[in-house]
């Protein structure tokens, strides 16, 4: 039923309606077919691809990436189900289910043990913190240099003491919504250079080179799930960077790549 629905969806003349509706129902037949294991992720891989559709259309709502993320997680697909929570929280980085969510995909991953090495980055921003909207920061920095000039320049006019400690106390505040802009201006220009990329196999070794006739430059491999960033592509290998700032080369056929 659900794979009658995916063909009906994906048709040229389907609508946007048309392909969400056969996406939950292929999320709910993934649910009432719990006691089938792989026929429930039959239907939540059907569901993820759905959503994914909808993605390629144009759709970019954090309910859309949440939905898309965990049918691939029920379906078993820990690589696109992390490369879907990831996108969501580009967007909604205050989302806090994408959040629990992704942290607990992240749980799934087979990380090498002991030690730092393929973990995923750590976000430094407190978790009880929203994190504010660049156009709140763009606003909210202007304002306070404005503030801070009109302070200054009455303190020009008249030469009251506490208008000089205002206006200097409000330039060193509207430098605090500034520098955020500025790394999250910088944040997201490194995001387009240097796409996010999940590893979508067991055992893959970072090569000194792009060929399977390079040693890896690394003894211990990689497993499903592993997240880092694309640095160059050269045919069918591409360079890719950890968390951790080691290098290496990997087939492109054994990662997923955050494309448009």
């Amino acid at each position: 039923m659900a794979a009658v629905a995916l063909l009906i969806a994906l048709l040229p003349g389907a609508s946007d309606a048309d392909v969400l509706a056969a996406a939950e129902a292929a999320f709910r037949a993934g649910l009432q077919a719990r006691d089938n294991t792989a026929e429930a992720r039959n239907h939540f891989r059907e569901a993820g691809g759905l959503y994914e559709e909808l993605r390629r259309r144009g759709y970019r709502d954090a309910a859309l990436y949440r939905n898309e993320g965990n049918a691939y997680l029920l379906a078993g697909d820990l690589p696109r189900a992390l490369l879907a929570y990831r996108r969501g929280l580009r967007g909604a980085p205050n989302d806090r289910l994408l959040r629990a969510n992704l942290a607990y995909a992240r749980e799934q991953v087979a990380y090498p043990e002991p030690g730092a090495f393929a973990r995923p980055p750590v976000d430094h921003w407190p978790p009880w913190l929203s994190r504010p909207a660049p156009a709140l920061l763009l606003a909210s920095s202007a304002l306070l240099y404005a503030l801070a000039w009109l302070a200054l320049t009455r303190w020009w006019m008249t030469r009251e003491g506490r208008l000089l400690t205002a206006g200097l106390v409000l330039l060193l505040v509207a430098a605090g919504p500034a520098g955020l802009l500025v790394v999250e201006a910088h944040r997201e220009r490194a995001a387009e250079l240097h796409p996010l990329v999940v590893v979508a196999a067991d055992g893959v070794p970072l090569r000194k080179g792009n060929g399977m006739a390079y040693p890896p430059r690394y003894d211990t491999r990689l497993n499903r799930g592993v997240e880092g960033r694309l640095l160059f592509a050269r045919g069918d290998w591409l360079q890719i960077e950890l968390a951790g700032g080691e290098t290496g080369w990997v087939p492109r056929r054994q990662v997923l790549v955050d494309e448009p």
